[in-house]
């Protein structure tokens, strides 16, 4: 985990560091820089490395020109590691803008078919309303069509045909109430032990 942090704050300082480098630096010229200098370090501590061998303290001159070539190259190392980890920091930041645009991208066009969307649905009610609106004013062709031959007599004969239609439910309530009436008398001459047409007739005088 602890190395882990480290590497990720390493990397956000090589973002930082690239962010800013001169206009003029070129990545790709420096790692051509570092391997010119790799070679030109090889042969020079080669050339030195024969000359020890000429000298009496052979052990000695070959251990501090190791030692000096190690550093150097360590060095030239340490420049090509870092050249390594900017480019890798860029193409990620290269790859996080494109993420973020193409999702933009994405919203933009979502959101202009939202707008389009509601435009057209507002559209089609407005018109819908209208269309309401409308047919609740004007006159249907069939009443538009039989209003001018209608009679002058109509609404007598409206009114009288509302007249019969009273009358006759005033006889229906009245028959219903008649009826009701007689069940009601057959009740009570059953409760009293009364039949209808089983009492004998009075005598006939002499």
């Amino acid at each position: 985990m602890k190395r882990t942090l480290i590497l990720l704050a390493g990397l956000g300082t090589l973002v930082l560091a690239a962010a800013q480098q001169p206009s003029s630096y070129d990545p790709e010229r420096e790692r051509a820089r570092i391997e010119a200098e790799r070679r030109q370090a090889q042969e020079r501590y080669g050339q030195e490395e024969a000359d020890c061998y000429q000298r009496f303290a052979v052990n000695d001159c070959l251990s501090e020109m190791r030692r000096r070539r190690r550093l150097a190259l360590e060095e030239l190392r340490r420049q090509e590691i870092i050249l390594s980890d900017e480019r890798r920091a860029a193409s990620a930041a290269e790859k996080i803008r494109r993420t973020e645009a193409q999702a933009a991208e994405r919203d933009s066009a979502l959101a202009q078919e939202q707008r389009e969307a509601a435009q057209k649905a507002d559209q089609e009610r407005q018109q819908r309303a209208r269309q309401r609106q409308a047919t609740q004013t004007a006159p249907g062709p069939a009443v538009a069509a039989s209003a001018p031959a209608r009679p002058a007599s109509a609404a007598a004969s409206t009114a009288a045909a509302e007249a019969a239609q009273r009358a006759a439910l005033q006889r229906a309530y009245e028959e219903r109430q008649r009826q009701a009436e007689e069940r009601r008398k057959e009740r009570e001459r059953a409760q009293s032990g009364k039949v209808p047409g089983t009492s004998r007739p009075l005598p006939v005088p002499p």
